[in-house]
């Protein structure tokens, strides 16, 4: 795969280019106009032909890869039955499918399921699912949510006052009351100064227990948490820090919420990243890989002791929802999308493939730039640096990672920039195949090489 064609703006390009579609996070001003045109397995093309590995499948979305027939097909046969139709009160085949199958897969009592349309939704629906299980359990004044540094969970109002990225929040100050914002278990950057294996105590586990008691128990009632930060810039815990988390939280009456809408239904090698990682969570957030994107669908799984806390008159019920939750069709892709996963055997796969990308992208260390490689499963992180000694950032005005990023999109290769700008995230679908890693990993160590070189190392 070398380097791409690009050829002049014509058709729905042009159509782009006057700008009635707005996208989001998106400059319009002077936008390159780039239009995906279709897709199959890990490869995208674009309107003028281009192909692209994708290694970022789509937003860390697409698990069981593009171009799944039985995915179209389970939802055209369900457009022929029953296209919509809401589930207040009510239900519909697919919706009851879809939540006995990912109670059947989650662990111990995390039976119940609260359907959404998406992360940021299902992180929204958490949250108000917690303040008002204290309500509902006499507790009301258990409102404040702990979140961390890095954190993303969304772009909603309760999400984003959870975010733990100064570029999404600033611009929407003030906030809502009543986040609590903790260091985040990043050991390449410890906010405390320690070296994990050395001298650390598990400070950033700690630190949840020191503003509980700082706040109050009778005050602080969640605990919010992506089991692996993602867009925060990839960053695995450390393996004591969640279940000392939960041991904390539980000693102190405190709900645990667990954001897997990254890692959620295979991506770290386990169907879901807290079982890989110690946690036991109260709340667990989901999206993403629920329906690997092929139409919009999330969740929020709850333990058999909150849900029961929704029990009893019209008072206790969960007076949260919206037109769209529980929409058949988006079920339907769900449903097929999980036996995929099933049939397939792509969440084992996902553990046996994923430290070959790992291993691959590790040997990208021997830049100069490139200060940390880290991840698991089939999602990692590369973050890069002006010295590795200190590991000073380069200046946003540099770009670097941004420039690397489109040298490699150039060779065919798509990779997400984030981490504030300063990391490339690699997620790639679960059916990606060795030779298409290499070329991934090939691509990579190319575009680094060029802008080492222009930046005069």
């Amino acid at each position: 795969m070398g380097e791409q064609g690009h050829a002049a703006a014509g058709g729905v390009k042009d159509e782009f280019l006057e700008q009635h579609l707005w996208p989001p996070f998106t400059q319009m001003q002077g936008l390159a106009p780039i239009v995906m045109e279709r897709a199959d397995g890990a490869l995208v093309w674009d309107s003028d032909g281009n192909e692209y590995i994708d290694a970022f499948a789509s937003l860390w979305t697409v698990n069981v890869g593009h171009g799944r027939k039985e995915i179209h097909d389970a939802i055209s046969a369900q457009m022929e039955k029953l296209s919509i139709y809401h589930i207040f009160q009510i239900a519909n085949e697919p919706a009851i499918k879809l939540a006995n199958k990912v109670a059947q897969l989650a662990p111990g009592d995390l039976d119940h399921v609260f359907l959404t349309l998406g992360g940021g939704e299902s992180v929204e629906t958490a949250v108000k699912m917690a303040r008002q299980y204290w309500r509902n359990k006499g507790k009301g004044t258990k409102y404040m949510v702990m979140f961390r540094e890095r954190s993303y969970h969304g772009t909603t109002m309760a999400s984003t006052s959870a975010q733990g990225l100064t570029v999404n929040r600033a611009k929407f100050e003030p906030l809502l009351p009543g986040f609590i914002k903790l260091g985040a278990p990043y050991c390449y950057r410890c906010a405390w100064g320690k070296t994990y294996g050395e001298d650390c105590r598990m400070e950033c586990a700690r630190q949840v227990e020191h503003e509980i008691e700082f706040y109050g128990p009778e005050n602080v009632g969640t605990m919010l948490g992506e089991t692996m930060i993602g867009t925060g810039g990839v960053i695995p815990p450390p393996p004591e820090y969640w279940p000392m988390v939960n041991e904390i939280c539980k000693a102190h009456d405190v709900l645990v919420i667990n954001d897997e809408v990254i890692t959620g239904f295979g991506r770290s090698g386990t169907w879901f990243g807290f079982e890989q990682f110690g946690s036991n969570p109260d709340l667990v957030t989901l999206a993403k890989g629920m329906s690997s994107g092929y139409l919009p669908l999330g969740a929020v799984l709850a333990r058999r002791h909150v849900f029961e806390a929704f029990l009893g008159g019209p008072g206790e019920a969960f007076m949260s929802g919206a037109t769209y939750m529980g929409h058949p069709l988006c079920c339907a892709a769900g449903v097929a999308n999980l036996e995929i996963l099933e049939r397939e055997k792509l969440v084992e796969r996902c553990a046996e493939i994923g430290p070959y990308m790992q291993e691959g992208l590790r040997t990208l260390l021997s830049h100069p730039i490139v200060g940390d490689v880290r991840g698991v499963g089939l999602v990692a992180g590369i973050e890069y640096v002006k010295d590795k000694e200190t590991r000073e950032w380069f200046a946003p005005a540099q770009g670097v990672a941004l420039r690397i990023r489109d040298e490699a999109f150039k060779r065919g290769v798509f990779v997400r920039l984030l981490g504030g700008g300063m990391v490339h995230a690699v997620a790639p679908p679960f059916i990606i195949s060795k030779e298409q890693i290499d070329t991934v990993v090939r691509v990579l160590d190319e575009a680094i090489g060029v802008v080492e070189k222009e930046l005069g190392y």
